[in-house]
């Protein structure tokens, strides 16, 4: 039984979205995918599914997330209708969705909005973790690469130029500093373009924004630390594994072909940096649910 597949997924139409109450819960001004309420394979549904159902239970929050070693001590509900850096936020719960930042990009991005041309971090939690008081960023992954094909050279072309020179420009300032995040030799080696496959290329901008924005205010909380959490269906190898056709344009990346995008990305980052990387399966995860209607439905589905 394939999970993953439209023809399983799809006696689940009247019900796509478990709770549809939890979409009150969040900004009006978010756009969300255009798939998210109508098609069974989006990742987004699968989201607000697991964590938008858990929006207001922040203990079955907390267990659910501490499956993926994350060691949260707290977790801090939203601070509802707060400004943060001229943006507002009228969210409320304990998982904002379609994470932006501040008003004006942190990473050089122009234009854009919550869910719509800019880095929109699919889930966004605050907890307290080592004593720190702790932004997560989450990126659910459910069946890209199955039901649709991964974008591969995200460097490439017109806009690949404009890309480049958006993030080098930021790490340029990081170049030589403690805090830069990957394991970057001066010359040669693994690069920037080599992040050109769209789920490198998302964890790539996760990193920039939550280091570009840690310490960050958020009502009256003082965020000091982050933590990049990358959760995917366990039956979907194609985000699993980097396979060599995934790195036509990353030549820097060909000797990890075939090895699991996981331990590659690790790999990649830089001592600091690895502690604040955490992944999982978040399908594997959903039996920890205390809520007998809410895991029944969920273990069916998905």
């Amino acid at each position: 039984m394939n999970k993953l597949t439209i023809e399983f997924q799809a006696q689940f139409h009247d019900r796509l979205i478990y709770d549809p109450t939890i979409l009150n819960c969040i900004d009006p001004v978010v756009k969300l995918h255009d798939e998210t309420l109508g098609n069974p394979l989006s990742s987004s549904a699968a989201c607000l599914n697991v964590l938008g159902s858990l929006l207001h239970r922040p203990e079955e929050l907390i267990n659910f997330l501490n499956q993926f070693g994350l060691e949260i001590e707290t977790i801090y509900e939203f601070p509802g209708n707060c400004v943060i850096g001229g943006r507002t936020y009228s969210d409320n719960g304990y998982v904002i969705f379609e994470w932006v930042g501040p008003q004006t990009s942190p990473i050089n991005e122009k234009g854009g909005g919550r869910g719509f041309n800019r880095t929109s971090v699919d889930a966004f939690v605050i907890a307290k973790i080592k004593g720190k008081v702790t932004q997560l960023l989450i990126e659910w992954k459910f069946t890209e690469g199955k039901s649709r094909p991964l974008t591969l050279d995200k460097f490439s072309g017109l806009r690949g130029v404009e890309r480049l020179s958006r993030y080098s420009s930021l790490l340029t300032t990081l170049r030589g500093k403690e805090t830069f995040p990957f394991k970057f030799k001066e010359e040669g080696g693994t690069g920037l373009p080599d992040f050109s496959p769209d789920h490198l290329y998302q964890l790539l901008r996760m990193t920039l924004l939550a280091k570009m924005t840690t310490p960050i205010q958020i009502g009256n909380l003082s965020i000091e630390d982050y933590r990049i959490v990358h959760l995917s269906h366990s039956a979907n190898q194609e985000i699993e594994i980097l396979h060599n056709r995934y790195l036509q344009s990353s030549p820097g990346l060909k000797k990890y072909a075939g090895q699991k995008l996981y331990d590659v990305w690790t790999e990649i980052l830089s001592s600091h940096e690895q502690e604040r990387f955490k992944y999982g399966h978040w399908d594997k995860a959903m039996i920890s649910i205390k809520d007998n209607e809410l895991r029944t439905y969920l273990t069916n589905r998905y």
